[in-house]
């Protein structure tokens, strides 16, 4: 498993594509699987309670020879009313044989946003 400290702009857009590798080196093939990307204030809050929870089930079929490219998007929505700190976060997955590990985990950083209102201030 990875540990990792992952950041965003509060109120922006991102996507996270993540490909995942084996002990031996070789993606995991994800087709058929659930993955979680949960974000929460405190590790013991129930997932009902997560700042942010995506659930992923749909898979990109990379140049590789599998469905093993991952994309978690973020939209501006999903952080806008979040307060800029630190969360934790990890990405669990159910395979298809309905085993449950977890891939990575960390620290998620919602940075501060300077502009709130995109459009509305001044004038060129």
């Amino acid at each position: 498993m990875a540990y990792r400290k992952l950041s965003l702009v509060r109120g922006n857009t991102r996507n996270y594509c993540l490909r995942f590798k084996d002990k031996s080196g070789n993606y995991y093939a994800l087709e058929d699987w659930k993955t979680y990307f949960t974000v929460k204030t405190n590790l013991d809050l129930p997932d009902s309670e997560a700042a942010i929870q995506k659930i992923i089930t749909d898979y990109t079929h990379s140049t590789s020879g599998g469905y093993d490219l991952m994309t978690i998007a973020l939209n501006a929505v999903d952080t806008a009313n979040l307060t800029a700190g630190i969360y934790d976060f990890d990405i669990k997955v159910v395979t298809a044989a309905n085993e449950n590990f977890t891939l990575m985990s960390g620290k998620f950083e919602i940075l501060p946003d300077v502009t709130r209102t995109v459009g509305t201030a001044g004038t060129a």
